[in-house]
């Protein structure tokens, strides 16, 4: 059992300057290097680490060679020290933030477009909420932007959900939830816009606006005409831009298969129609994905209880739907 008076007089004594050189420790060639970009001498070094190691009770470092590696007990604590440094430099960010009247920035990627159709409204109503937040909204596919959101360069990323996103270390919060796919067409210029009974073969023999190979989308499309026997329909362009495929429909006769709140954009007006065929499809729920480490930073908390009351509650990180998602 954890003596809890120890624990707490253990974190009482250890420094946030201890961490730091035992971190550059690891990651600098010698001790000499070290003490060189600390401004402090060889022997100030030496001694910051023996009272370390003296505190946790074990060695971090031993012999390997001209040089030093991490024991099995020091490979244990040393990403801990790790994190806490950063949660130290990420601290002193925000006081400055805080002393300047600043309330610090939000990295927002969208990795699909339905969720740039349901990030639209809410960034504008969050924005005149927190106008003292710097909002930066950055788009790619799904597998560049869940790499930047690991590597920390995204504090939350709008994307379909994913079984890949499926973690202990992710949090998850519904947007938007599985929509029916429809397929669009220009109401005037399309042979099939006032057809009943459009059927897939129908569908076929037409040029659609395509989505790219690796995607949900593109997935979804050729599941569609499997059922039929068919391929991918020969005619048409590959095209990821939702602003283009919107031209598409709106001056030719392309085709194009979308969520049907997507669907709703073009059809407003009456310039596009929905065919006449259900096609049993739907995409996945749209979700916001952040990393747990993180989720103590004022800005990001604040949207995501901001998100909170406008959305169900979010999925606990061990469950969740495995869908397919845009890569």
């Amino acid at each position: 059992m954890v003596n809890r008076k120890s624990v707490e007089m253990l974190a009482a004594r250890i420094k946030l300057r201890h961490l730091q050189i035992a971190l550059a420790l690891r990651d600098t060639p010698t001790a000499k290097e070290v003490a060189r970009h600390a401004n402090v001498s060889e022997s100030a070094i030496s001694k910051t680490l023996a009272e370390l190691e003296d505190q946790l009770g074990f060695k971090l470092f031993e012999r390997a060679g001209n040089g030093r590696r991490p024991t099995a007990m020091g490979a244990q604590v040393l990403p801990v020290m790790e994190a806490l440094v950063a949660r130290a430099h990420s601290m002193a960010e925000i006081i400055v933030d805080v002393r300047s009247g600043a309330q610090g920035g939000l990295r927002i990627g969208v990795a699909t477009d339905m969720g740039k159709l349901s990030l639209a409204p809410l960034i504008h109503t969050f924005n005149d909420a927190h106008p003292g937040i710097a909002l930066d909204v950055q788009t790619g596919g799904f597998q560049a932007m869940t790499e930047l959101l690991q590597q920390d360069g995204l504090d939350a990323l709008v994307c379909y959900d994913d079984s890949t996103l499926v973690s202990p270390a992710l949090g998850r919060l519904r947007l938007a939830p599985p929509q029916p796919l429809v397929v669009v067409a220009n109401a005037r210029l399309s042979p099939l816009a006032a057809r009943p009974g459009v059927t897939l073969r129908d569908l076929h023999g037409q040029p659609w606006c395509k989505p790219r190979p690796g995607t949900m989308m593109h997935a979804k499309l050729a599941e569609l005409f499997l059922r039929a026997g068919l391929d991918l329909p020969p005619r048409g362009i590959q095209v990821s831009d939702l602003l283009l495929t919107d031209e598409f429909i709106r001056s030719t006769d392309y085709l194009v298969m979308l969520p049907v709140a997507a669907a709703r954009r073009l059809t407003t007006d009456q310039a596009a129609a929905v065919l006449l065929i259900d096609l049993h499809m739907h995409n996945p729920p749209t979700i916001i994905v952040w990393r747990r480490a993180h989720e103590w930073q004022p800005s990001l908390l604040r949207f995501l209880d901001f998100c909170r009351q406008r959305h169900a509650p979010p999925e606990g990180g061990a469950s969740g739907s495995a869908f397919g998602q845009e890569r």
